[in-house]
């Protein structure tokens, strides 16, 4: 029988306050709503306060105990955590999801951090899904934080304005019936690591606008070939939250239709890995994820590295 990493639960870390496009405008950000909006779709995200001191483990263990709960799983019943950041407690170690293990008393589970910026979801859930699928692991764990306002410069109007900070976890257990991760593919090319770099965040924005436009319907259509599907055979698209334009591109190539696609990049802007975790958890709130569905995810990010997932819920 094949093993196969399934979702048993999805849990989304609530924190920061809520900036509307006007209040980056009022931060002195050289800017407009109108500008904005006309280039990324995007109308509010969530920033840490100054004075709030949580670190990047804080609201990850936030998020990872409320996936806990949503699946009603004790946090010793986890083999693993995978842990996706941009933003670290510390440069270079421990592992955040070291101490994000600590923090939610996971006391059986190791822990280890993966770095793959934008596509650090689809990328962990890849090496999760291994754990499981491998008989490695019969529960574990991803946990996606990032405080991307710590590491934006505000002086920077073509950056700042985009990203926002966001955590959420997605818990992962073997199954044997045919759902969970069906599959996977990933691509790197490190010429291109100048244009996305930090800290703090730097982008040629054309330059990565043009590798997103390709490579994310490229890679996603050879997973789909991979795995015996169509494009015409997906439930529902779950893309990175980078950028509206992007995200209609991408489905356009796929010929996908837009009533398939997930896009929430409005309200939250980009918060980089924690992006498709946290739309998944709209789509479960929305009522557009049921059991059987086939979901595609996919990404671009620093690297510049690209990939995709296909998960039958």
């Amino acid at each position: 029988m094949t093993l196969r990493a399934g979702v048993a639960g999805i849990g989304v870390a609530q924190f920061g306050d809520l900036v509307e496009n006007q209040g980056l405008v009022d931060r002195g950000v050289d800017t407009s709503d109108e500008w904005i909006r006309s280039r990324s779709g995007i109308e509010r995200r969530r920033f840490l306060s100054a004075d709030d001191h949580r670190k990047t483990s804080d609201v990850g263990a936030d998020a990872l105990g409320i996936a806990l709960s949503d699946a009603g799983w004790d946090p010793a019943s986890l083999d693993a955590i995978v842990c996706s950041t941009s933003t670290p407690d510390f440069d270079s170690y421990p592992a955040t999801a070291c101490l994000i293990q600590a923090k939610v008393g996971a006391e059986n589970a190791f822990a280890m951090d993966v770095t793959a910026a934008c596509t650090g979801f689809v990328t962990a859930l890849n090496v999760a899904s291994q754990f499981v699928s491998g008989g490695q692991c019969r529960r574990v764990a991803v946990v996606c934080a990032e405080l991307n306002s710590r590491i934006l410069d505000f002086s920077d109007r073509n950056t700042c304005v985009l990203f926002g900070d966001g955590a959420a976890a997605v818990l992962l257990e073997c199954r044997e019936d045919g759902s969970g991760v069906l599959g996977s593919d990933m691509k790197s090319d490190g010429r291109l690591a100048k244009i996305l770099t930090a800290p703090p965040i730097r982008m040629e924005g054309k330059a990565v606008y043009r590798c997103a436009v390709t490579e994310m319907p490229a890679i996603s259509r050879r997973l789909l070939e991979r795995t015996g599907y169509k494009p015409s055979d997906v439930s529902l698209v779950v893309p990175h939250q980078a950028n509206i334009r992007i995200i209609q591109s991408t489905a356009e190539h796929l010929g996908i239709p837009p009533e398939k696609v997930l896009v929430n990049v409005q309200d939250h802007g980009n918060t980089s890995s924690a992006s498709i975790p946290i739309a998944l958890r709209q789509a479960l709130d929305d009522d557009r994820l049921h059991s059987g569905d086939v979901v595609l995810t996919m990404a671009v990010g620093a690297g510049m590295i690209w990939g995709a997932n296909l998960i039958k819920w």
